[in-house]
């Protein structure tokens, strides 16, 4: 998915990408518009926090939970 948004840069072993502005809220949206074409289906809100996008460990906590 990073790929997708144009950032090869990030990959499994990054961490802290919010906190550390590794990310910013344009990627963000950009990873969320990608999990929804994954998924097939609109993300909930209640997913989309800063938490669920610190590391490739939680967004695939939140895909888990999703799906």
């Amino acid at each position: 998915m990073f790929n997708a948004i144009n950032r090869s840069d990030i990959n499994e072993n990054s961490r802290n990408l919010v906190d550390d502005d590794i990310i910013d809220s344009m990627d963000m949206m950009k990873l969320i518009l990608e999990i929804e074409k994954f998924i097939g289906k609109n993300l909930d809100a209640k997913y989309i926090t800063p938490d669920n996008f610190e590391d490739f460990s939680a967004i695939k906590n939140m895909l888990e939970e999703v799906i």
